[in-house]
């Protein structure tokens, strides 16, 4: 058994208007994509059981679902056009990395985002099942949970908090994000506690960000009422609204007396349904005060 440490970039439509301002106008077709972010470069790296590296792995991906490499993306990742000039083809590339895997592998990477973007990029070139995925680990959950971090940690900031040395300059590179996410795995690891952040079947896993939240309902059916101070029963004071990037309500404990700010963050399965995770926290009356004059304001 070994692990596979696998990073993606990715070429997308994001904030794209900012450089062309008629972009839709000229490309319509792109206005509701079925595959919002184009795989263009990948990373990876072999670690055996013992967490030692073996082998590392790095292609560029020839786009074909884009007409333009996003100025945005070429800032982020330092990728031109010459470099994916010199890449191969997506089905090609997908070969290539599932000749790097070997049968007892576990794929990891640096949130779900990666594994299911490899799926979704698949099923666009009629690809309907990738079988070097078989056993999976979201490493940022991991860490996030194993540091008793209460929000999910980037790459850059798990580096900061475990004084891992890093390159500013080489983030955002596929190759050398995957050799930090190791970095980071190796610091972290415990095999009692990892092998419970193996997910098998990965398409029931909620791996993908909703577009649009225009036909999403959720009511109090969707919110663990639960006080986290004190496991009483709690009462909704503020029904949930969608707020920034997720949804939101406030509570309030009559055992306790505490605030309680409710987060319902819906994601969907690479098989299509909704999954809702929810984070109860106490907060100040400060900011149950703030929380609830911003909810009022949406209609």
């Amino acid at each position: 058994m070994g692990y596979i440490i696998l990073d993606l970039e990715f070429n997308n439509l994001s904030e794209i208007t900012k450089y062309d301002e008629e972009f839709y106008c000229k490309y319509p077709q792109f206005v509701n994509m079925e595959c919002p972010n184009e795989i263009i470069e990948i990373g990876a790296v072999r670690l055996d059981k013992y967490l030692r590296e073996l082998d590392s792995f790095k292609i560029y991906v020839k786009p074909e679902i884009f007409p333009i490499l996003n100025p945005k993306i070429i800032e982020i990742t330092g990728i031109k056009e010459e470099d994916l000039n010199r890449g191969v083809p997506f089905i090609e590339a997908l070969e290539n990395l599932g000749g790097f895997v070997k049968d007892d592998d576990i794929i990891c990477s640096w949130a779900k985002d990666d594994i299911a973007e490899i799926i979704r990029n698949s099923h666009y070139y009629n690809i309907n099942h990738v079988s070097w995925i078989k056993k999976y680990i979201d490493i940022q959950e991991y860490c996030t949970n194993v540091m008793g971090e209460k929000k999910s940690l980037s790459l850059k900031r798990a580096l900061q908090k475990l004084s891992i040395r890093k390159d500013e300059g080489r983030l955002h590179d596929a190759l050398n994000d995957a050799m930090y996410t190791a970095d980071v795995f190796r610091r972290i690891y415990n095999y009692r506690i990892v092998k419970n952040y193996i997910v098998e079947d990965i398409l029931n896993m909620p791996a993908l960000t909703l577009n649009s939240f225009d036909d999403v309902c959720i009511d109090e059916n969707n919110i663990e009422l639960k006080c986290p101070k004190c496991s009483s029963v709690l009462e909704i004071q503020c029904p949930p609204k969608f707020f920034n990037w997720r949804f939101v309500a406030l509570s309030n404990c009559t055992k306790c007396n505490c605030k309680v700010l409710h987060e319902v963050v819906i994601k969907q399965t690479l098989g299509g349904d909704k999954v809702y995770k929810n984070n109860g926290m106490v907060i100040t009356e400060e900011e149950y005060m703030n929380y609830s004059y911003k909810l009022e304001k949406i209609s």
